[in-house]
């Protein structure tokens, strides 16, 4: 017998799974003169395609690497991701991969991330690394990159990593220990970036991705290698679905590593309020609703409960879909993240709907409530 707490979980589940068709790698090279061009450097602990220019659900034994540069359409929502419905993709509407190229081995992804670096100027020599969530097959976490990257303005260069998620509703369990095998290719990533000419590694994650993320560099942290956290500056955590003692262990280990820890919430997260009770623990760090649970940590907590975004029915990915957000965070592009703390850029945030609320253990930016 099912037991009663599992059913709302189970609901989600068929939400989810009754939502419209999965996302798919669609190669259109003339989509380039129609679309804006999102160029992503990519390393997967996925199996490649044998005959694609992506990678499957398959984890394989390491690090494969490729350069894809993708078509970001024209006409559709900021903060959507939108894919080919009918089998005719159309790049007024739809995300579309306009080149490939396969990079044999972590040297020649070295020489890739310096030949990008060169072409940006000093002040943007800076690293995005995106790690998707559960649930994500490759074609889904590579396009929200390119929409993030889009929409958000983002400085420097985009290196998505590909951890082999099943992408199926019901794998949760599959999922979360793939992403325990995952920790060490996305740590010797890190270890890579830090040998390019990048000047300084932002790493983002979303909802498991981002357990995934504290995992490798509690890891690193625990390896206490010299120079291993030099060019780390920034840590993203979108909706991350980590119990909240587990996160204040993974934060602890990164205490002296002098890096930035900012975590998007939202109380009205449906995903996570369903991990939860699949788990049979309390609320997840993605929906804190009582930021004195982190008192004495380091961290910006941003909430987002009262903001919506678009196509966003589970309220699971605000950061990515709210026209709100994209509109603070492209200005954070040229501002810095100082907008948060910096009483001289409050004005923005005010403009934007949000305020900036100072507690003891962290900042709190917190949407104002509509009138």
């Amino acid at each position: 017998m099912i037991r009663l707490r599992l059913i709302p979980a189970l609901l989600i589940i068929g939400l989810v799974a009754s939502c419209a068709g999965r996302g798919t790698l669609t190669l259109a090279p003339d989509a380039a003169k129609v679309g804006s061009l999102e160029p992503i450097l990519v390393a997967s602990s996925r199996q490649r395609d044998a005959d694609g220019p992506g990678f499957g659900r398959a984890p394989a034994p390491g690090l494969g690497f490729s350069q894809i540069t993708v078509s970001v359409p024209p006409d559709r929502a900021p903060g959507t991701v939108t894919f080919p419905s009918n089998g005719t993709p159309d790049p007024r509407r739809d995300f579309l991969t306009v080149d490939s190229t396969r990079i044999a081995d972590r040297a020649g992804f070295i020489r890739a991330v310096n030949a990008a670096v060169a072409t940006r100027p000093r002040n943007q020599r800076e690293v995005f690394v995106f790690v998707h969530g559960f649930n994500t097959n490759f074609a889904e976490g590579l396009y929200r990159q390119a929409q993030m990257s889009h929409d958000f303005k983002t400085p420097g260069i985009s290196v998505n990593y590909a951890w082999a998620s099943a992408a199926n509703v019901t794998a949760y369990a599959t999922d979360r220990e793939t992403t325990l095998q995952a920790r060490d290719d996305l740590e010797q990533l890190l270890d890579l970036l830090a040998q390019t000419n990048v000047t300084r590694i932002v790493v983002g994650g979303h909802s498991m991705g981002a357990f995934l993320v504290m995992e490798a560099l509690r890891q690193k942290a625990i390896r206490n290698r010299p120079g291993g956290f030099d060019k780390i500056s920034s840590v993203i955590l979108m909706a991350p679905d980590i119990d909240v003692g587990v996160f204040r262990r993974q934060a602890r280990a990164l205490a002296d590593k002098d890096v930035s820890i900012y975590i998007f919430t939202s109380a009205r997260d449906r995903a996570l309020r369903a991990s939860a009770v699949l788990r049979g623990s309390g609320e997840r760090l993605g929906s804190l609703s009582d930021p004195s649970q982190l008192g004495g940590l380091p961290v910006t907590i941003i909430d987002l409960t009262d903001i919506d975004g678009n196509g966003d029915s589970l309220n699971h990915f605000k950061v990515a879909t709210s026209p709100v957000m994209i509109s603070i965070l492209s200005g954070m592009s040229a501002v810095g993240t100082e907008i948060l703390t910096d009483e001289t850029h409050q004005s923005s945030l005010l403009g934007a709907g949000v305020t900036v609320v100072q507690e003891a253990a962290a900042v709190v930016l917190s949407p104002l409530t509509a009138k």
